[in-house]
């Protein structure tokens, strides 16, 4: 009679994948270092999921990228509408809070999708969020610069300051698991950002 799957040691397995992807990336995570700090046997693990892939497909579901990117670019969106960037921190933004309120909740996936995902089947999102986060700031200058916009703020420019940006991201949720301490390492970062995307995106 097979062996029944037992639910607390799934989510020992999940817990102790979503820990090495987070630390290690993909590529270099290993099945058999997940299946020690779950504390079961390789083979064990493979009865849960029959390879790298799946497991990470458990710990990251692609709704979870998909969430995150429609999330981000409503928060870039809001920002086109508001006279003072600056106020636009969790406390003064809906779209903002919302946001940082998923960051939260899917804190390990969130880094893994950012730093760790290189050779998996999501290894596009860390690009796609740095792209759309440079093209909808593009749109945006050009509203505000007219047709010098690309003179005045070349693409490269923002494409690294997004790529800091992303870096960013990952390094709070990495470093902090208690919810204040992240808002609060948000709140500073997103005022410094803010003033200086304002200053950047804007005539004068």
């Amino acid at each position: 009679m097979p062996q029944q799957l037992k639910p607390a040691v799934r989510a020992r397995i999940l817990a102790a994948a979503a820990d090495a992807f987070a630390q290690r990336g993909y590529a270099a995570a290993r099945l058999a270092d997940i299946a020690g700090a779950a504390g079961v046997s390789t083979g064990n693990l493979y009865r849960y999921y029959p390879n790298k892939e799946a497991l990470f497909a458990a710990v990251v579901p692609r709704s979870v990228a998909a969430r995150f990117l429609r999330l981000m670019r409503a928060r870039v969106r809001e920002l086109a509408t508001r006279s003072d960037w600056r106020a636009a921190t969790a406390a003064g933004s809906s779209k903002a809070d919302a946001l940082l309120d998923f960051w939260i909740r899917q804190r390990l996936p969130v880094v893994i999708l950012l730093t760790g995902a290189q050779g998996s089947p999501l290894a596009h999102v860390r690009a796609l969020v740095v792209s759309e986060l440079a093209r909808l700031s593009d749109e945006y200058a050009a509203t505000r610069l007219g047709d010098n916009a690309g003179e005045r703020v070349p693409r490269v420019v923002l494409v690294q300051l997004f790529s800091a940006t992303v870096d960013m991201i990952a390094a709070i949720l990495r470093e902090h698991a208690d919810d204040a301490r992240i808002r609060t390492a948000f709140q500073a970062f997103w005022r410094y950002q803010l003033a200086g995307l304002d200053a950047l995106l804007r005539d004068g």
